[in-house]
């Protein structure tokens, strides 16, 4: 068994296809097919149920999986701290990140991460968080930046807060009637009163995404499930349907309220009698090494971050 071997095996694991294994491998079907049934033969065990759709592991194929991660996660981590003591901080670091949020976070500060670091490569995955999660757990990316808890995360995942980001209830002009105004916050923004807001129609991010979890837990408190939802893939989608379509509400992130075309448009609301908010993480799985540039770059975004919101708040 080689480290080919293992590649092979995962391949296949995680594409649970031989076809769509072989496409992301670059080599034949049948021969990837044939190099299976080798290491199967080899091992004395068969590692896929075949005649299933899509391609299933077994007990021993599970096994394997469970191990080869381990092994490359292991090889990984080797290639880098051999890279710092050898030829230096060259490389690459892959980072899961929901897409809005990378044409948010990233121009803040890539430029004086290469400036620290000239030779090392960022190559982002944007996706939706759920996704990002399975990458960061598979050893596809390094290192995840999302919104969301501790307790989000699987529990060999390790998570550092880069910084707090408020949230905002946002709605086109006079959809907000004045008896579901409950008060007024400390920074002059109108608070509505949840509980009066049942019949609305909310706008709101598919499932998969950590904005749909913390939206769902809002109104978990409220007391209620929104019966009349509209799911978008974009939380600026839902702005933009929102506030030049008339189509809803929509609870979102600052960062998007920031970014939004037209702000002036825009009404923003509290509903909660303090600022909401939630923690931007950089998560990665621990038993992973960090080097020089990993852990400069998780400390530049918590820099960067926490001065912005000094700076604005």
């Amino acid at each position: 068994m080689d480290f080919r071997d293992l590649t092979y095996i995962l391949a296949v694991a995680d594409n649970k296809s031989v076809t769509e294994a072989a496409n992301k491998l670059f080599i034949s079907q049948p021969s990837l097919s044939y190099a299976i049934s080798k290491i199967e033969e080899e091992l004395g065990v068969k590692l896929f149920y075949r005649k299933t759709n899509p391609i299933t592991l077994t007990y021993a194929g599970q096994l394997y999986v469970e191990t080869a991660r381990e092994i490359i996660s292991r090889m990984d981590n080797l290639k880098r701290q051999l890279t710092e003591i050898g030829v230096g901080e060259k490389g690459q670091i892959n980072i899961g990140i929901p897409t809005e949020r990378a044409g948010y976070m990233i121009p803040k500060f890539i430029g004086k991460f290469h400036d620290v670091y000239p030779d090392m490569e960022i190559k982002l995955l944007e996706t939706r968080s759920g996704r990002i999660i399975e990458d960061l757990d598979k050893g596809r990316i390094l290192i995840a930046v999302l919104p969301g808890k501790d307790e989000d995360y699987p529990a060999n995942m390790s998570s550092e807060l880069i910084y707090k980001e408020k949230m905002f209830m946002a709605a086109p002009q006079g959809m907000i009637s004045p008896e579901m105004i409950d008060g007024i916050n400390s920074d002059g923004l109108p608070r509505v009163d949840l509980k009066k807001m049942k019949q609305m129609t909310f706008l709101m991010m598919q499932k998969g995404h950590y904005s749909r979890l913390k939206t769902d837990r809002i109104f978990k408190k409220a007391g209620y499930v929104p019966k009349n939802v509209i799911e978008v893939s974009s939380n600026m989608t839902a702005l933009s349907l929102s506030v030049n379509a008339g189509m809803g509400v929509t609870i979102v992130p600052e960062r998007a309220v920031k970014v939004f075309a037209d702000r002036e448009k825009l009404n923003l609301y509290h509903y909660k009698p303090e600022q909401d908010t939630w923690n931007i993480n950089a998560i990665y799985k621990k038993d992973m090494y960090l080097g020089k540039p990993e852990r400069y770059l998780i400390d530049l975004m918590k820099e960067v971050f926490n001065q912005n919101e000094v700076m604005e708040g």
